[in-house]
């Protein structure tokens, strides 16, 4: 394939220019949901969802 049909094609598949609020607004975006994930995975869950109460330990102790 001619180099000329191939800078014809490639012309021809040119896609609409971003403004840079749209840029800005998609980096936002994908900024926040990198964040929101990274604290759902990397975070430790709650120490009270899974330690046993106080008083339930106290009373295993001195059975």
């Amino acid at each position: 394939m001619p180099t000329r049909v191939r800078a014809e094609r490639k012309a021809s598949i040119q896609l609409p220019a971003l403004s840079e609020n749209m840029l800005l607004v998609m980096i936002v975006a994908g900024f926040c949901v990198l964040h929101i994930l990274t604290a759902v995975y990397l975070m430790p869950r709650s120490a009270s969802a899974d330690a046993t109460p106080p008083s339930e330990t106290a009373e295993a102790m001195f059975d």
